[in-house]
């Protein structure tokens, strides 16, 4: 049998490192069970890490480049999709049209509280955030703070792709004097920021902050249930964006809306 390379070594201890913490938490892995469970040889293992110190600080590094605030609302796309097809032959009016919009953002930011809150990498980013700045090895602590950069500003470009492309199907504009992708950008950091403290909550905790209660929010035409967090964050979202004066909600716009909203629904999600 060849011998397995210290690449493969080092993939496979890493990604059964991470499923492991994934699966029980950070401090109930062994350095001899992930070498058992990633089918390596002891001899290959200590080969690439010398010391277990060094292997947990890689798995630290790892971690961090897979943690944070998962970015669904790219998969949400045909859920919204059909709910704005639904309601395609009613929107007639300035009123309908927010109705919708406000309707989007309940479904959308629901469903990314209740993903995000029972996701292992949620877990891993508290975990991460909490404990980062006492790693006593500069250089780990180094790689773990941009690793954590890193995946923010990868969530927060997603998400800011996908409030500009509803943003502008729905007749909607960045409110002056933010403008284009880093206006969105600036907003996707700022609904980002009240997520993440609306899940904090969450964990501490507090029933509250997820329990529903009927309202007609943000000018809706009909009450729905609202989650306070949603609420909070959906909040969040409307202060940057305002109705486009220059958009006419004719036929012709209508049908224009639908036909992309169809390209959407069979387009393969983002990766």
């Amino acid at each position: 049998m060849a011998r397995m390379s210290d690449r493969e070594t080092e993939k496979r201890m890493l990604d059964t490192a991470v499923s492991l913490i994934n699966e029980r938490g950070i401090a109930s892995i062994a350095f001899d069970e992930v070498i058992r469970e990633a089918g390596v040889s002891r001899t290959s293992a200590y080969r690439r890490w010398a010391g277990k110190d060094r292997f947990y600080a890689d798995v630290l590094i790892k971690l961090a480049h897979g943690a944070g605030l998962p970015g669904p609302e790219a998969h949400l796309g045909p859920v919204l999709s059909r709910l704005v097809l639904d309601r395609s032959d009613s929107l007639d009016s300035p009123d309908e049209v927010r109705s919708l919009l406000v309707e989007i953002l309940r479904v959308s930011i629901t469903a990314d509280l209740d993903l995000v809150s029972s996701s292992p990498q949620w877990r891993t980013y508290q975990l991460l955030l909490g404990s980062y700045q006492g790693i006593e090895d500069p250089e780990v602590r180094r790689a773990v703070t941009e690793a954590l950069a890193d995946t923010d500003r990868r969530v927060a470009e997603l998400r800011a792709r996908v409030y500009a492309q509803f943003t502008a199907l729905l007749g909607y504009r960045l409110r002056a004097p933010l403008s284009g992708p880093e206006g969105f950008e600036f907003m996707s950091r700022a609904s980002g920021a009240t997520m993440t403290g609306v899940l904090a909550r969450n964990s501490l905790g507090d029933t509250e902050i997820r329990t529903p209660r009927p309202m007609r929010a943000f000018g809706a035409n009909v009450a729905a249930d609202w989650a306070p967090g949603a609420y909070m964050v959906a909040a969040t979202v409307l202060t940057y964006i305002e109705p486009d004066p220059g958009v006419v909600w004719d036929r012709r716009r209508i049908d224009d809306m639908v036909a992309a909203l169809r390209d959407l629904q069979h387009a393969a999600p983002p990766q």
